[in-house]
């Protein structure tokens, strides 16, 4: 039974981060005065504000085009950037708040510390990126990329509750993303359909970082959304578990529809969720069941500690509801770990290799030397051992089934943290194909591992362990065509190996021809 009240107003075409509405673009026929004492509208050509005289242009390029109100500690603004033909941004504005200069200056320390976490987080396609952080006329300022969309909370009210497809479609999604984040030591701390937005190619962006926190932070502010956080957040503590929590919350509403404040919500005790939604007689599958259990529970030490073990347990699902594999829209999804006796009976080869010892290796989690194990199998598998280095066409025309046993090894035994498969849907979701877009390679560099403090990593560098991060490994395919004379970790050429492998990782899979094309 559906909790959700019958949509009442029209759809809006976009939602700007930061705000509490959705917006219709509008024409810029007017500058929106900074001052949060003055908000006047002025002409559009105006450069200093008609009524208080504040400077309408910050930083020389961002115009204020609408207020969207304030909530905290910040007051938003839709805005334009002069500088790049007019394009959409968003201008978050601190608000100084009224007490003592110890109050004032924590307040200040989580304003920067919000532009440090977006910077930190890089170009991840799914968060929004930090364009500017400055300071005018005695006021912080902190810009950010315009997100064109609806909010999960706003698509809910007007199409109803999800199914439970699109649930597990919203896990499949946000998982990765939390796992990126989570690896860079922050959790965001505010996880709720609001703070998701569905842009139009069905994509979703995690938006809000106004109250994320450094996991090595000594903030014990209370923060989140009550109906949301988890108990222990509520208490000022803080963990990836908290926001695998709210994550869980958030699905559980979407999927009975108890989303806007309502008198007895059921949700709102966070000591009882693991309890109240299985009274209201929700059916799901097994596997979501388990997941829900397991988020739901009031004890942190009860939960799945990381994004990668939720997403471990949701995989039978995925296969169950027959779910799209069209890489742009799906993360890969790890398969279930088969026993050492049944991967035996699966390994065969075109030319004879023996996988006995790469088997063992992973088995043992000894990742360095599965790493090198599979670099030795690529060349003797293509009869360039004596030549040491692979080609091009040698990664182009490599064997089927050698192929398909080397990523069932990895993805297997790694329990689908590992793989080229893994890798290869990566790469695609994020917009990878044949032809170089640098952006998207160095962004899969830093979702995998590859790419850090702004360089790309030596081999001698990458981390040959369980807690990589996903799709990190194995990482010899990606090294130079010929080692000798090269730097290992020379990005050019991981990406040219990389990408000749997975195309032909592509055509088998997906086609099972041998002559498929790789989009790009």
């Amino acid at each position: 039974m559906s909790h959700i009240p019958p949509a009442s107003m029209p759809s809006a075409s976009r939602r700007v981060e930061g705000s509490d509405q959705n917006h219709t673009v509008i024409p810029w026929e007017m500058s929106q005065c900074l001052n949060s004492d003055c908000l006047h509208s002025n002409p559009s050509d105006s450069s200093t504000c008609q009524r208080c005289g504040l400077s309408l242009l910050l930083g020389g390029r961002y115009r204020a085009i609408r207020s969207l109100g304030g909530g905290g500690f910040s007051y938003t603004f839709a805005a334009i950037d002069e500088h790049r033909l007019q394009t959409p941004c968003v201008i978050k504005q601190f608000l100084p708040p009224q007490g003592n200069a110890s109050q004032l200056n924590k307040s200040i320390t989580l304003f920067e510390q919000e532009a440090l976490i977006l910077k930190a987080l890089g170009n991840h396609p799914q968060i929004p990126s930090l364009l500017a952080f400055l300071e005018q006329e005695g006021r912080l300022y902190l810009i950010q990329e315009f997100i064109e969309g609806q909010d999960l909370f706003q698509e809910a009210m007007q199409n109803g509750p999800f199914s439970e497809q699109q649930v597990q479609q919203l896990f499949t999604d946000l998982l990765p993303v939390l796992q990126f984040i989570h690896e860079q030591q922050v959790v965001h701390r505010d996880i709720k359909p609001g703070n998701i937005i569905r842009k139009g190619d069905g994509s979703l962006v995690l938006i809000d970082f106004g109250g994320s926190l450094q996991l090595d932070g000594e903030c014990r502010a209370v923060t989140g959304t009550p109906g949301y956080a988890a108990p222990e957040q509520l208490q000022g503590h803080v963990k990836s578990a908290s926001d695998l929590h709210s994550l869980a919350v958030t699905g559980i509403r979407l999927l009975t529809g108890y989303l806007t404040p309502q008198q007895l919500d059921p949700f709102e005790d966070p000591h009882q969720r693991h309890q109240v939604w299985h009274r209201l007689k929700v059916t799901v599958s097994p596997e979501l069941t388990q997941i829900f259990d397991n988020l739901l529970h009031p004890d942190i030490h009860q939960r799945y500690p990381s994004a990668i073990e939720v997403w471990q347990a949701l995989s039978p699902q995925g296969s169950r509801l027959g779910l799209s594999s069209n890489p742009s829209v799906l993360c890969p999804l790890p398969p279930v770990v088969m026993s050492n006796t049944t991967l035996t009976t699966a390994l065969s080869s075109d030319v004879g290799a023996n996988f006995t010892d790469l088997q063992e290796l992973l088995t043992r989690q000894n990742y360095a030397a599965a790493d090198e194990e599979t670099w030795n199998l690529l060349l003797k598998i293509t009869h360039l051992a004596a030549a040491g280095a692979l080609t091009l066409q040698a990664m182009r025309q490599f064997p089927t089934q050698d192929l398909q046993t080397l990523d069932l090894l990895w993805t297997e035994l790694s329990g689908g943290h590992f793989g080229f498969s893994v890798q290869k849907q990566i790469y695609q979701r994020l917009g990878g194909g044949r032809n170089l877009d640098y952006a998207v390679w160095q962004t899969f560099g830093k979702q995998v591992g590859w790419f850090a403090e702004g360089e790309w990593q030596h081999y001698a560098d990458l981390k040959f362990a369980q807690n990589a991060p996903i799709g990190h490994l194995p990482a010899c395919f990606v090294d130079p065509m010929n080692r000798q004379g090269f730097d290992r970790g020379v990005c050019g050429w991981w990406r040219l190996g990389f990408v000749s492998l997975i195309q032909r990782l592509e055509s088998i899979t997906n086609t099972g021809s041998d002559d498929a094309d790789f989009e790009g």
